[in-house]
């Protein structure tokens, strides 16, 4: 992937950008750093949801991309290895992880990812990904979802960034999901020729 884009004014101004690209590794944190780095800048605070990946190796990978200035909220849905009621959220190196129970409802996560957007901050939200968000709880409740989070990273004056998995969905699932976004960012495909 490159890490050179020209957005141009469309997607420079949107405040919910769609980004596309086949699921590999670490495509999505990859496609989400060159794209909110585009213009040069690193906002001050980068909020991250994981729906399937490790919070804490999501903080390893965003350091290593953006370094140590912005503070990083990284919130990671995980009923498995943790126990959401009662960890506390762990905090380093100015990140803090958040872990909310899988069986958490969908409200409360975006609760959570409300009260990490301050407007007196710039913000960038990174969400990874609608394709597992999908997975986790079926297209009409995720795409319901992503609604209002889109409103609130409006109301907030932040920018948000969601992932999709171009190989799982079909064209009728992303022209609905495209409607949810102000601009997309596709790599990878046909026609930019595999960037």
């Amino acid at each position: 992937m490159s890490e050179d884009f020209d957005l141009g004014p469309a997607v420079a101004d949107a405040t919910n950008v769609m980004l596309v690209a086949p699921g590999v590794g670490d495509t999505a944190d990859q496609l989400c750093c060159d794209v909110m780095t585009a213009e040069g800048e690193i906002p001050e605070h980068v909020v991250g949801v994981s729906i399937t990946d490790s919070p804490g190796q999501k903080v390893s990978t965003w350091r290593e991309r953006l370094g140590p200035e912005p503070a990083l909220s990284m919130l990671g849905i995980d009923g498995v290895t943790r126990s959401a009621a009662t960890d506390q959220p762990a905090v380093t190196d100015r990140a803090t992880i958040e872990y909310l129970d899988g069986s958490a409802s969908i409200r409360e996560l975006g609760e959570r990812i409300a009260t990490k957007i301050e407007r007196e901050t710039e913000t960038a939200v990174c969400f990874d990904s609608v394709t597992d968000l999908q997975e986790c709880m079926g297209r009409e409740t995720a795409f319901e979802f992503l609604h209002v989070i889109g409103s609130r990273v409006r109301a907030g004056g932040a920018t948000g960034y969601y992932y999709v998995d171009r190989t799982v969905h079909d064209e009728e699932t992303m022209t609905l999901y495209s409607t949810l976004f102000d601009a997309a960012v596709e790599v990878g495909s046909e026609t930019d020729g595999g960037r």
